[in-house]
């Protein structure tokens, strides 16, 4: 019986090593016929036509994310025109201003002063709006990477806590 016992558990084991060893999982390294990706359509296909993942764009953000995504794209563009915008003219602005010093010291200053606020706040507002567009533009690629992208399809076996203690866990 003991013997009996002793080979049911080397094998189970062996069996149980060989199946770590095999690398079956997502992307094969050596078959890549499985990935094709369609540039006219814009789609990548893996498994032959089995799943088809549309990389992230307007359309994708539009359709799954709705508002949310437009208001995020909106943020990011205004963040950027404003950074970048507000940030040349009140700059030129400040130039002027500086440049009239000799003729009006008043109009010099009060255009000095004028273009120096501006500046700070086309700083403050456009970075704040431009970094909360992109926070909220590279969550939503997160999510839809998670959510919509290929998994691999093998499973692992995996030693660490559990439940009921400490154990094997087979995740698939």
């Amino acid at each position: 019986m003991r013997r009996l016992i002793f080979i049911l558990a080397a094998l189970t084991v062996s069996a149980g090593l060989c199946a770590q060893t095999n690398d079956w999982g997502w992307p094969d390294t050596h078959s890549r016929s499985e990935i094709n990706i369609d540039k006219e359509n814009n789609n990548v296909t893996i498994d032959r036509n089995m799943y088809v993942w549309r990389p992230f764009d307007d359309v994708v953000g539009y359709s799954i994310y709705g508002s949310r995504y437009r208001r995020a794209k909106a943020n990011y563009g205004w963040g950027m025109f404003t950074t970048l915008g507000g940030t040349a003219l009140s700059g030129l602005w400040t130039a002027v201003g500086i440049g009239n010093i000799n003729y009006d010291d008043d109009a010099a200053l009060v255009m000095c002063s004028t273009g120096a606020i501006a500046l700070a706040a086309s700083l403050w507002g456009g970075i704040h709006m431009w970094r909360k567009g992109r926070q909220e533009l590279d969550w939503m690629l997160d999510d839809y990477a998670l959510r919509y992208g290929p998994r691999p399809y093998a499973a692992t076996l995996d030693l660490g806590p559990t439940r009921s203690g400490i154990g094997l866990a087979l995740n698939f």
